[in-house]
């Protein structure tokens, strides 16, 4: 009776403790999220209809197994996702797919970096 609940405490403590120390692979899905956008944004989906369906495809499986918290299955298939995702767009872009044009950034500001003259500096 006592070694089968110690038996019982021990498959349990190992079990938790693998589920507590498998890492949610964060980074890979934004990348995975990134790499479709940039296909998406050269018209990859009828450039390169076929990547991009893989790519999509994977995606959507990944997302699932993330959702179910199956971690290491997540990141490969988000990998797989992003490889396809990366030759969906350079064919799009070999195909004559164009990116649109890249907004100026916000925070480069020209006048910034030229100090303004102060009025009441320059008073004696």
């Amino acid at each position: 009776m006592i070694f089968r609940s110690c038996l019982l405490v021990l498959v349990f403590g190992t079990a938790v403790a693998c589920s507590v120390t498998a890492t949610r692979p964060l980074q890979e899905m934004a990348d995975t999220d990134a790499a479709v956008r940039a296909a998406r944004e050269v018209n990859a989906i009828s450039l390169a209809p076929e990547l991009f369906r893989q790519a999509t495809e994977h995606h959507e499986q990944a997302k699932r197994e993330y959702r179910l918290k199956n971690f290491h299955q997540a990141k490969a298939l988000a990998q797989t996702s992003r490889d396809y995702a990366e030759k969906a767009e350079y064919e799009a872009i070999r195909a004559g797919g164009e990116r649109a044009a890249i907004p100026e950034d916000p925070l480069t500001d020209e006048s910034a970096s030229e100090p303004e003259p102060n009025p009441e500096a320059a008073t004696p």
